[in-house]
């Protein structure tokens, strides 16, 4: 029996219709689980906060107490967290993508962090005082993570449209509505 024909392939062992082989990295959506090409370039360095800035903006924190009676984990340094902020900050991303390797803590620490001190009413201030300190603090955009409304305000990861209930499909098909 003679040898069954194999599709062509190509110089890294491709076949041609291929996502790999049509270019999917440029591609973008569309394609499982290959990486969508990045909208900016990220910044030559990460923002550092010098002794100097970190003298004038450590008393604008608020100081949080620990209980005395199971205390729980040591919390992060202020300055490595406000770092961490700064890094997302500047680099556009996500706070759940902040690299770990940096040492600046997870990205859930530097949110919920920012978000007590946005809850504090010392964001605002502060924002202001690494925007006008910081060397390279104008291509940071602190209009990001900025409150629109008061200290009360709380403060989500995503904002998210209030959605209006909606009767189940089946609800729907036989004429039920919903009376709340």
């Amino acid at each position: 029996m003679p040898p069954r024909p194999r599709a062509p392939r190509g110089p890294a062992g491709l076949a041609p219709g291929s996502p790999s082989g049509i270019g999917a990295t440029t591609l973008g959506s569309g394609l499982p689980k290959v990486p969508r090409p990045r909208r900016s370039t990220p910044p030559e360095r990460d923002p550092v906060i010098t002794d100097e800035l970190w003298a004038r903006v450590e008393p604008i924190l608020p100081v949080r107490v620990r209980r005395r009676r199971y205390p729980g984990r040591m919390p992060l340094d202020d300055r490595a967290v406000l770092t961490g902020i700064l890094v997302v900050l500047a680099r556009g991303i996500g706070f759940e993508r902040l690299p770990k390797e940096l040492g600046l803590g997870s990205g859930m620490t530097c949110w919920r962090r920012l978000r007590d001190w946005q809850q504090a009413g010392v964001w605002p201030g502060l924002a202001q005082l690494l925007a006008e300190e910081l060397p390279d603090g104008k291509r940071i955009d602190f209009r990001r993570v900025a409150t629109a409304a008061g200290p009360d305000t709380p403060v989500t990861r995503r904002p998210t449209p209030p959605r209006a209930k909606q009767p189940s499909a089946v609800a729907a098909e036989f004429g039920m509505t919903l009376l709340r």
